[in-house]
């Protein structure tokens, strides 16, 4: 087993530090080339419809499922989610679009609960 000597740990030679930043700038520039084509492929509007119509008809009639599976892109582009707060933030700044987006929210929640209560009203009247 091999001991670590006390002490400050020894540097690396600055041309050797300036060769290792260059080589993660190129991978980290391959890297971010290919998460934007990727990024650019799952989010077309048709990739998105394609997405959500293929679990909608292997069987999932879900449409909370078809929805995530649609944004499902987001997971692996953890920056679309930062960008979307931005904007929504940016958004309630401003008083008009704050109006509207408050009301949007109602109706949503308004929305998911008729959609719960349906949902439990249909496993609660279902024959056992």
């Amino acid at each position: 087993m091999s001991q670590h000597a006390p002490g400050p740990p020894k540097q690396l030679p600055a041309s050797v530090r300036k060769q290792l930043l260059v080589a993660r700038m190129a991978v980290e520039r391959v890297e971010f080339v290919q998460a934007v084509e990727e990024f650019r492929i799952q989010a077309r509007p048709a990739h998105m419809m394609w997405q959500a119509l293929s679990g909608a008809v292997l069987g999932s009639m879900n449409p909370v499922a078809s929805l995530l599976r649609a944004l499902s892109f987001t997971r692996s582009h953890p920056y679309v989610g930062s960008l979307l707060g931005s904007g929504v933030s940016f958004l309630l700044r401003k008083r008009l679009s704050r109006a509207w987006l408050l009301r949007l929210l109602k109706l949503g929640m308004a929305g998911g609960a008729m959609y719960g209560a349906i949902q439990f009203l249909r496993k609660d009247a279902a024959p056992d």
